[in-house]
Order: C-alpha cells, then sequence, then structure tokens
C-alpha cells in the first residue's frame, strides 16, 4: 500500500467491470487532499463525484462547506468515527453541529463506522431525519472473528431509518485476507439487503485497501455473485442506479 495509487490505474478497472464512473471518496482527514481528489474530478470524467474531508467539528466549517460546495462534484462530506475511541463521538454537539449543515447545501455524509459506533451514529441520525447518510463498509462487521449479532442488531436498527443508506463494499478486507471465501461473506451481505433493500443498497470496492485481501475484481465478484440470486432490476439499483440517486449523479450523458 505504500505508493500511489492513481486515476490511470483505476480506470481500466472499472471499464473492465462495467462501471461508466466512480465516486472519490476521501482516505486522509485533510483539506489538502479534499482539494486534490476535486482537481482530479475536474481531468478525469470517471470520477463523477467527490466525498472529500472537512472538519466538521470546526467552528469555522462553514468556510470549507462554501468553497467545496461549489464544486459541482463535491458532493458529500466523511470523517473517520471508526477510528474514534470515543464510541459517542457521533453524537457529540459539535459534530452534529456541523453534519446538520451539511444539509443546507445540499451535501450527503457518509457514515464510516465499527459496530460500537452504531448505536451513536442512529442517534446521530434521529437528530436529522432529512439529513441523507450512507453506512460505509457496512459497518465493518469482524468477518474474521466471526462476530455477528451485535453487528447484525445495529445494522438492522440504524437501516429502520429511511434516509440511511448502505455500502457493500470493504468486506473481504474484515475477513481473513489471506483465506476468505465469498461464503464467509454471504450471510453479511444477507442482512444488509433484507434491511435495507436494493434501493438504499450500493456496491463500492474500497480500493485501493481492498488490494490487502485480493484484487479489484475479487472485490467486485464477490457482491456480484452474491447478488445473482436477485432480480435484474434489484442488481441495477445495487450496482449504480442506488448510488447515482444518492449522490445526486447524473446518468444522462
Amino acid at each position: 500500500m505504500r505508493h500511489d495509487f492513481l486515476p490511470e490505474a483505476l480506470g481500466p478497472l472499472l471499464k473492465e467491470q462495467g462501471f461508466g464512473g466512480s465516486v472519490a471518496v476521501q482516505g486522509r482527514e485533510a483539506v489538502t487532499e479534499t482539494e486534490w481528489l476535486l482537481l482530479l474530478a475536474d481531468e478525469y470524467s470517471f470520477i463523477q463525484a467527490v466525498v472529500g474531508w472537512v472538519d466538521l467539528c470546526a467552528s469555522d466549517v462553514e468556510r470549507d462547506l462554501d468553497r467545496f460546495a461549489a464544486h459541482p462534484r463535491f458532493k458529500g462530506a466523511r470523517m473517520f468515527i471508526h477510528d474514534k475511541s470515543d464510541e459517542d463521538f457521533a453524537a457529540r454537539p459539535e459534530f452534529r453541529r456541523g453534519v446538520t449543515l451539511l444539509g443546507t447545501y445540499g451535501l450527503t455524509y457518509d457514515l464510516l463506522l465499527k459496530p460500537p459506533h452504531l448505536d451513536s451514529a442512529t442517534r446521530l441520525v434521529d437528530s436529522m431525519p432529512n439529513q441523507k447518510f450512507v453506512v460505509d463498509h457496512s459497518a465493518k462487521p469482524e468477518i474474521r472473528l466471526g462476530r455477528f449479532a451485535a453487528w447484525r442488531a445495529g445494522i438492522t436498527e440504524i437501516a429502520k431509518r429511511p434516509n440511511v443508506y448502505c455500502k457493500v463494499s470493504g468486506l473481504v478486507t474484515e475477513a481473513d485476507w489471506e483465506n476468505w471465501r465469498p461464503s464467509d461473506i454471504f450471510p453479511y451481505l444477507d442482512v444488509v439487503a433484507e434491511a435495507f433493500g436494493s434501493e438504499r443498497l450500493m456496491i463500492g470496492s474500497d480500493w485501493p485497501v481492498c488490494l490487502c485481501a485480493g484484487c479489484y475484481p475479487d472485490a467486485i465478484s464477490v457482491v456480484r455473485d452474491w447478488s445473482n440470486r436477485l432480480s435484474t432490476s434489484e442488481q441495477a439499483e445495487i450496482f449504480g442506479l442506488t448510488c447515482a440517486r444518492f449522490y445526486g449523479i447524473d446518468t444522462s450523458t
């Protein structure tokens, strides 16, 4: 992982898998990275949306939101809740204020969580029912350890809120990197499919982090193979339509 992963490498992978575009999501908590991702979106047409980082806890966060929201491909924000030792971080007043501001700019929020953070994230969602949220990586269930019940309860509860969506992404890296099998991941996909429905479920690759547990096609094929049990229209939702609707991506061009 200790080298650059740039759009020139991703473009062919998207094409091979039949994707017409991608959403670039922040990987560092730095405004400079958000600026860089937007520059890449200007250069590469397949980067159809950017979810960037801004410090939503800052008292002057409006300054960054004002300038980034002016870019047509800046669609949302994310912070690293899953790295916080405080499991109630999502319920902090200063963070809640920042997330509330996103709605005034028409922006989404990506919830990057682990299972212990689901309770406070649900309370955050309950405080702003008109804000659009998406749970990244299905809240990172501990697949390699076989822990299931607490995650299932938490993800099912947050899914009861109709303004919350879910990404089926990053699951291969939550399994045993060297020995995972699709059958290890299918039960978790079953849970989020039942909880959210295809109209609130979207695929993601978590590239390049997914390369720790396999290649890009591996990360996509585990969801594609699982989805063979679904209808054609449900597959279309998961493999693009839900994402476009959530982030407000124009698919007519």
